[in-house]
């Protein structure tokens, strides 16, 4: 408890702090989005590929 008549106050660096949290988190959240979608399409790209280079066994052996 504090004693009476005193109030505890935040710092004023953390005061300064608070309005910088939320565009960072939009950074990070942009950052992560752009990265999973890359990795998606890079997924893709590859399954594509290995479906392109695969022998077609079904049509040699009827």
């Amino acid at each position: 408890m504090t004693p009476g008549g005193d109030q505890i106050l935040a710092h004023h660096a953390a005061l300064l702090a608070i309005p910088a949290i939320v565009p960072a988190l939009v950074v990070v959240g942009v950052i992560l989005y752009i990265a999973r979608k890359d990795r998606r399409e890079e997924r893709e790209e590859r399954e594509i590929i290995e479906r392109a280079f695969e022998p077609e066994d079904d049509k040699e052996n009827p």
